[in-house]
């Protein structure tokens, strides 16, 4: 697949999916030579979930099917984690501290 590339920092904790490989070109990060940066991306969020997808500044990237694919399921995964917490009764609750944040 051919996108504009984005030159990302993530997480340690993200399960990469997917990445892009940027190519040794003459500007501030080339002396680190050719490296492949996550473009697709999970993780999970207290007892949320997290689907991280680069690909679509361009609205005919959707018109391959793979890509799109993509875009659903992770969409889906990340949405299913909420039916899941409700199920075995888990609350955002849990992750209240004295300094009020979530």
């Amino acid at each position: 697949m051919s996108s504009e590339q984005y030159y990302l920092h993530t997480d340690a904790a993200n399960e990469v999916l997917a990445t892009t490989r940027f190519p040794a070109v003459k500007w501030y990060h080339s002396a680190n030579g050719e490296v492949d940066v996550p473009q697709l991306w999970t993780k999970k969020w207290g007892h949320g979930r997290v689907f991280y997808n680069a690909l679509g500044h361009h609205n005919d990237v959707f018109d391959i099917p793979e890509a799109w694919e993509l875009m659903k399921r992770g969409l889906l995964w990340a949405a299913e984690g909420k039916r899941v917490a409700v199920e075995k009764g888990l609350s955002a609750d849990e992750w209240k501290n004295e300094q009020g944040m979530y």
